[in-house]
């Protein structure tokens, strides 16, 4: 007995263009396991974990703007 593929489509990293061992069907991409999202929660691709370790991954949650430290604030906490 053969084991069939049980997913429609490759899961590759933008990155690198590593192949993962795993798939996704259609319409399931955004819970692939490498399915990554910015700050914002947005999606922005797959990309396996080396790489999102790295500078490679372009949308690093570090590297976005924190409203937090922007200026004066009203409250004394110093």
């Amino acid at each position: 007995m053969t084991m069939e593929n049980k997913f429609d489509m490759d899961a590759i990293c933008q990155s690198c263009e590593k192949q993962a061992d795993d798939g996704f069907n259609s319409g399931e991409l955004i819970y692939h396991y490498w399915a990554r999202n910015d700050a914002y929660g947005l999606y922005t691709g797959l990309y396996c974990d080396a790489c999102y370790n790295s500078d490679k991954y372009p949308y690093r949650k570090d590297d976005y703007f924190d409203p937090a430290y922007a200026g004066e604030r009203m409250d004394e906490d110093y």
